[in-house]
């Protein structure tokens, strides 16, 4: 083994055990696996996410042994292995926390539904940060004046401010105009969102709100 695998490995181990220490509920019963499963690169975002998710299951005391349950069956850890490299690719804190809530919903679930959550996994992959934004801004009716979709739009302006389509626009305005449809084609073709009858309005589809509700505060996956 070359010196660089060793420091490879070592880190990894570091890491396992950073993570257990620092998140002393999921932390136990995840760093075991973390050596196997932990992407060689980018070990901070990792790190970042698994926080995230420790914050998401230290409200969940009721279902940790749901969440040790399923993160040791095959299905659970590849939920886990998914989360981890997609968080090893994930820049935006946003990114992060609504990973963090698909992987935490699906293992606290009562029953593990792999392959509901697997699809949403692999659906939120091919998705970039400002189609998640579209996603969860069509998830409520829009109606005019709307406090919900007020409060998106000034958090989210450059993705969300309606670009200029007017004759004679700036070539900024007619870049983020070209942007704006294809973040709402890639909903559509995703089958995540539906245009309105008569209409180029979009409205969110049941897969789409499917997962607007793993992603959103509370999660989804959960049965009562």
């Amino acid at each position: 083994m070359s010196d660089l695998d060793t420091n490879t490995r070592d880190r990894l181990v570091s890491v396992a055990q950073g993570v257990s220490g620092a998140c002393p509920v999921v932390g136990p019963i995840l760093s075991e696996a973390i050596g196997q499963l932990i992407p060689n690169q980018r070990l901070d975002r990792v790190v970042s996410f698994l926080k995230t998710l420790e914050e998401d299951f230290a409200n969940l005391q009721s279902r940790l042994d749901c969440i040790e349950r399923n993160s040791a069956t095959p299905e659970g850890l590849d939920i886990l292995e998914e989360g981890m490299l997609q968080a090893a690719r994930s820049v935006s804190k946003d990114r992060q926390k609504w990973l963090a809530a698909i992987v935490g919903s699906s293992l606290s679930s009562e029953s593990l539904k792999y392959e509901e959550s697997r699809k949403l996994l692999n659906l939120y992959r091919e998705l970039a940060d400002p189609e998640l934004i579209w996603l969860i801004y069509i998830s409520e009716p829009q109606t005019l004046s709307s406090p919900y979709h007020q409060k998106l739009m000034e958090q989210y302006p450059d993705v969300l401010h309606p670009a200029s389509r007017s004759y004679g626009r700036s070539q900024e305005e007619a870049d983020r105009s070209a942007l704006q449809d294809g973040y709402k084609n890639t909903l559509l073709r995703l089958g995540l969102a539906t245009l309105k009858q008569n209409s180029q309005t979009l409205e969110i589809s049941a897969l789409g709100r499917l997962l607007f509700r793993y992603i959103s505060d509370g999660g989804a996956g959960k049965e009562s």
